[in-house]
């Protein structure tokens, strides 16, 4: 005896809008709790006294950057860097964000290790000047050198090389060639690190895609 199948109709017509609609408030609700995580890793984040203590250290120190009571862009940068390893990279390690805060003052400024050892303690004095590329040491060798660093310490630079690639104004080709060379760092089961990894790849797949949508934009005009 043969059983024909049930198939349920749907009105096909109406599949477009419906899909299209569930698709966007999909999208929408992944992007508000996305927004809502980071703004409360910020927010958790600026309220740790280590933080707090490392904001003003850097500030202080790299005042001397500038006139006329602007911000120094180096504390900018360190801020935003900072900003990353906590609400996007979901680290919250007090010590880390402190480092991260803190990663370019032995470049920046006249602080010395051992001030910042007294102020701050060894580990996040050890993280900053492993961050810290001396003017002997070229790219390689001072990737070599992070390569066996900790994972906080490595994270650090993931987020710092993110924020070069998005915010630098150094010549793009560049600056996609020095990410893609910090990528190797992106190793190990911890999951800031697997958040620090798929973050740059996605910078670099949209840095990549402006530069070839640009570069065929100025070719239609020759």
């Amino acid at each position: 005896m043969s059983h024909s199948a049930h198939h349920t109709q749907i009105p096909t017509s109406a599949l477009p809008g419906q899909c299209e609609k569930a698709v966007m408030n999909f999208m929408a609700s992944i992007l508000n709790e996305q927004l809502k995580q980071q703004q409360e890793g910020i927010a958790e984040a600026i309220a740790q006294p280590l933080w707090q203590k490392a904001a003003s250290f850097a500030a202080f120190v790299h005042a001397a950057e500038v006139r006329d009571g602007k911000i120094s862009p180096s504390l900018v940068k360190a801020t935003r860097v900072a900003l990353t390893v906590a609400s996007v990279y979901h680290c919250q390690e007090p010590p880390v964000l402190a480092a991260a805060l803190l990663h370019n003052v032995l470049e920046k400024s006249e602080v010395s290790f051992d001030e910042l050892c007294n102020q701050f303690g060894c580990q996040i004095a050890m993280r900053v000047q492993r961050l810290s590329r001396e003017p002997e040491l070229n790219t390689d060798l001072h990737l070599k050198r992070l390569h066996s660093c900790d994972w906080q310490t490595r994270l650090i630079k993931l987020a710092d090389a993110a924020d070069t690639l998005d915010h630098d104004d150094e010549e793009l080709e560049r600056r996609i060639m020095h990410t893609t060379q910090v990528m190797e760092l992106a190793f190990g089961d911890e999951e800031p690190v697997q958040r620090a990894q798929r973050h740059l790849t996605e910078l670099l797949q949209n840095v990549r895609l402006h530069s070839e949508v640009q570069s065929t934009d100025a070719d239609s005009f020759i």
